[in-house]
């Protein structure tokens, strides 16, 4: 999708973080932006920092409860407009020992990192499938190519969501469906609260929301499936392919990669 203006956009967990500095970019870039949240007041006071960029609209919504999501979608086509990009970046982590962990926490983990990312798509694809033009970007992690001890529901969910990403780009190419586009984006931790109290890696530092948003609407144009923040993210899947789970584990722990989220504590809810 080489020319975003004018198109109408989507983002979930658009009141804070990468969802807030996607929405800037986007609206510079020409796009109608509609934000979606649970934070009410978060989300209002994005809506009125954005607004003196371009035409943003702001819409309160559980997205891990798939009636009020599909009701989402009414509103969202009654009041702004078929959407044309869809952006899953809402999520939550939270770091417990597995055993430890409430199943409460797991629950709710699984509703909103990946359940939310089914309903979002079973709301907003069939407008696209009308037009047989859009483009979904649902966010992943590292995490979902690589497990991290202490947040294993977070990244089961992350494995799942790159799972999904790919069965819907192949299944839309089958269907004859070439110019709906699925892309899923890997970042290594990302420096906001979601991700607040986590270690960076040894030789890395803790990426800024712009390191990630804007290779994602570098990515939107370029129609890339896979994008990894940083460049080093690509080699995961090969290293994972080459080296003896010993030496891999060896190396998470010498890294810090295997203790990189055990102080997370993440946003309150």
């Amino acid at each position: 999708m080489k020319e975003l203006r004018g198109k109408n956009v989507l983002i979930t967990g658009g009141a804070l973080g990468m969802g807030r500095s996607l929405a800037r970019l986007l609206l510079e870039e020409g796009c109608r932006v509609a934000i979606v949240d649970i934070r009410e007041a978060e989300l209002e006071e994005a809506r009125e920092e954005l607004s003196r960029l371009g035409e943003i609209a702001s819409f309160l919504c559980d997205v891990s409860k798939k009636e009020d999501v599909y009701a989402l979608e009414n509103r969202v086509r009654a009041a702004f407009g078929t959407i044309n990009i869809l952006v899953n970046n809402a999520g939550i982590v939270k770091s417990n020992p597995f055993v430890e962990k409430p199943d409460e926490v797991i629950e709710h983990t699984v509703a909103v990192n990946l359940l939310a990312c089914f309903w979002t798509m079973k709301a907003f694809l069939p407008g696209m499938v009308e037009r047989e033009e859009g483009h979904v970007v649902n966010m992943a992690s590292a995490g979902g190519l690589l497990g991290v001890p202490y947040i294993s529901d977070y990244c089961a969910t992350k494995f799942a969501v790159i799972g999904l990403t790919e069965s819907l780009r192949q299944e839309f190419k089958l269907r004859g469906l070439r110019k709906i586009r699925f892309t899923y984006v890997c970042p290594n931790t990302v420096g906001t609260g979601m991700f607040a109290g986590a270690s960076p890696v040894k030789g890395t530092r803790l990426l800024s929301a712009e390191d990630v948003t804007t290779k994602i609407v570098q990515g939107i144009k370029k129609n890339r499936s896979f994008i990894g923040v940083p460049l080093s993210v690509y080699l995961v899947p090969l290293t994972k392919a080459i080296t003896p789970i010993p030496m891999l584990d060896l190396f998470n722990r010498v890294m810090g990669i295997a203790t990189s989220s055990e102080t997370t504590v993440g946003r309150p809810d």
